[in-house]
């Protein structure tokens, strides 16, 4: 009979208790509530945002320069292949001009040669025994 009286003043104790427990774990962490009279500032916050943007537009401007110097070099490169195909092009076109019929008759003639009345052509597709070459030893 006893334990019954004092279960309400149990329960009370132990609300008291959880209370009393909250109150001191709140404590640990500071009041977020601006003091009366004072403004909360968002200074901080705005000079983490200006900071990203600042550094996000100087990287991106350093993005653009390098782009910039590398499609000069591109366009520099493409001009100088150009160059080398208009000369390879002209060195064909010689070649071509030097190895004609005339041309090579032309020449012939300038060092001194004179056709031939009588053309010889060899026939390389029928076989021609060929005799074994001897070999002479020197005498000691």
């Amino acid at each position: 009979m006893a334990l019954s009286v004092l279960s309400p003043a149990f329960e009370r104790s132990k609300k008291l208790a959880i209370e009393k427990s909250s109150r001191a774990i709140l404590k640990l962490v500071p009041e977020l509530r601006p003091t009366p009279g004072a403004q909360a500032t968002d200074r901080l916050f705005y000079s983490i945002v200006g900071a990203t943007l600042a550094l996000g537009l100087l990287g991106l401007l350093g993005v653009n320069i390098l782009l910039g110097n590398d499609a000069e070099r591109v366009r520099e490169l493409k001009i100088e292949a150009i160059l080398v195909n208009e000369e390879r092009e002209e060195a064909l076109r010689q070649v071509a001009l030097l190895s004609t019929s005339e041309a090579l008759a032309e020449r012939a003639f300038a060092l001194g040669m004179i056709p031939s009345k009588s053309p010889t052509f060899l026939d390389i597709s029928a076989p021609v025994a060929v005799e074994p070459v001897k070999v002479v030893k020197a005498k000691p």
